[in-house]
């Protein structure tokens, strides 16, 4: 492994770092949060309108992190900044006069012209993230802006000028509390060159499952606006803001986090699946009384609803949230968990319509190729006919808000293995979304078909090429059934670990298949094969 693969960043004493900002609870506001390693006595946010001429001042909040054994106490502090107008750039530092300042950094409060540009992806560690720069690789854990100055015309860094939001959809660092949460400051480090220039918004994902992951997110995105019920989650660290459930409305959307994790362990014992469900429904209910104002509802939690990959599905997820989506008419579902990108048409009960003028029910969205050291898996069944289009390459989706009325939809590429570098940064699907008509859904036009086949669905594999398994004209998924048919388990895993060394390269790193869906202790078979649900 490369030296600077094993390169933390470490918090400087006297400053600032890791500084990421989210929407605040009103127009009016910006919330701002950063750490550090000494307390000091004060949180504070200078901001105005010139660098030069910081004459606003807000004071926040500091609060200790110091349940990590063999790790000295750091330090999360947050404030929002007040009174901002819409359409005007504020420059701003953060710090207290013990401890100094961090740079300035800029943002533009509130555009209020469409269109506005959302940008959407989930499953994003600090070493593979593949999705911020072109420099970004897997042997490096380090994605600074530094890492990405040759290069800030493509990837998620080209995108700071013009996007109004970002959005992470579960899954952060690989993980947020690896090496005593080491990984995690280097993770905020990367890409705070977005977050800090554009609000980063966030739901919860399964790598953020266990005591101590569940302590780093609760504590290091304390700042997104929640309005759940209740207010606070209490995790290994403590008592504060609830992020595992919440909503805003942002240029023309409601945006509603949700943490699916509640449906496999996680919670404090007052904050459950069940208080999520009770909150979202009077959530829901509030949305369509304020469609006016903010048509589209968009829901994101990590795992997905529907997906053809290969762990597929969250059974209880769906069970639990299908109905509600339509009833409420959420325009879309947007999840991660799987490391790939899959738009289905409009789709209820599996049953789709083919086209996206006027959807009659939620169209859902997997855009969990950020990218991370666990990579992704080619897809081995036949595409769905509710499955518009899918690929298994890594990239971020973009969702362009022009008016009441139409989103474009698109999902950009930015996979490094087997592609020419001209293609980094291309836009491999692209979509116009049409609803002249929001609101709850009719049952008596939802979707009633599933069609044998699908002409309109289209898939962009690359992992033909890698894997060689047969004649280009024959769909990969078909190839793979034969070759495992007549080979066997072991070998399509030795043949899926020949894939990954190559991705690998000569430097002997660790990138493995997304959650070890290779049994390595087994030697002959996928953990999936026996728990479907395994991711």
């Amino acid at each position: 492994m490369k030296a600077a693969a094993l390169l933390f960043a470490s918090l400087n004493a006297a400053n600032a770092g890791q500084v990421h900002l989210a929407l605040g609870m009103t127009p009016e506001q910006m919330s701002v949060q950063w750490t550090s390693e000494n307390k000091g006595s004060s949180s504070e946010v200078m901001y105005g309108t010139s660098p030069t001429s910081l004459t606003m001042t807000q004071v926040g909040d500091i609060r200790d992190f110091n349940c990590t054994s063999d790790r000295a106490t750091w330090y999360t502090r947050a404030a929002v900044m007040t009174g901002l107008k819409p359409n005007t750039k504020y420059y701003y530092k953060v710090g207290d006069k013990e401890n100094g300042y961090s740079d300035v950094f800029s943002f533009v409060n509130k555009r209020s012209t469409p269109p506005f540009r959302h940008i959407l992806y989930g499953d994003m560690g600090s070493a593979a993230a593949f999705t911020i720069c072109d420099a970004c690789t897997q042997h490096d854990k380090v994605c600074t802006a530094t890492t990405c100055a040759k290069n800030t015309s493509v990837g998620l860094v080209s995108e700071v000028d013009t996007a109004d939001m970002f959005l992470h959809v579960g899954d952060f660092a690989y993980d947020l509390d690896t090496d005593k949460g080491k990984l995690g400051d280097q993770f905020f480090e990367n890409i705070e060159q977005l977050a800090s220039r554009v609000p980063y918004m966030v739901s919860h994902g399964n790598h953020e499952d266990s005591s101590q992951a569940v302590a780093q997110y609760i504590e290091r995105f304390r700042s997104q606006p929640s309005n759940a019920v209740p207010p606070t989650y209490k995790s290994k660290n403590g008592e504060t803001t609830n992020t595992m459930y919440f909503s805003w409305d942002h240029a023309l959307v409601h945006y509603i986090s949700i943490s699916t994790e509640l449906w496999h362990g996680v919670g404090d014992g007052k904050v459950t699946k069940e208080t999520l469900l009770t909150w979202l429904k009077d959530d829901l209910i509030k949305a369509n009384k304020n469609r006016d104002a903010f048509p589209w509802i968009v829901v994101h939690g990590h795992r997905p609803l529907y997906s053809s990959s290969v762990s597929g599905y969250d059974h209880e997820v769906r069970a639990a949230l299908e109905d509600l989506f339509f009833q409420y008419g959420v325009d879309f579902s947007v999840n991660g968990h799987q490391h790939d990108y899959e738009r289905s048409f409009p789709t209820y009960k599996d049953k789709s319509q083919t086209n996206f003028t006027n959807p009659t029910a939620t169209i859902y969205v997997v855009t969990g190729a950020a990218g991370s050291h666990e990579m992704h898996t080619p897809f081995d069944i036949k595409q769905p006919s509710w499955s518009a289009f899918r690929s298994d390459t890594f990239g971020y989706s973009r969702m362009i808000v022009h008016n009441a009325s139409h989103i474009h939809w698109q999902q950009v590429q930015t996979d490094p293995a087997d592609f020419p570098q001209s293609d980094y940064g291309r836009v491999i699907d692209d979509i116009w979304i049409v609803q002249n008509s929001h609101g709850p859904f009719n049952p008596a036009n939802a979707p009633t078909e599933i069609p044998e086949t699908c002409d309109e669905c289209k898939t962009v594999d690359h992992f033909a090429p890698l894997l060689n398994l047969g004649p280009s004209d024959v769909p990969l998924y078909k190839l793979i059934q034969q070759y495992r048919a007549e080979h066997g388990e072991l070998a399509w895993a030795k043949k899926l670990q020949s894939v990954l060394d190559k991705l690998n390269g000569k430097t002997g790193d660790d990138a493995e298949w997304e959650d070890g869906l290779l049994d390595k202790k087994e030697k002959k078979a996928f953990k999936w094969i026996d728990s479907k649900d395994n991711q």
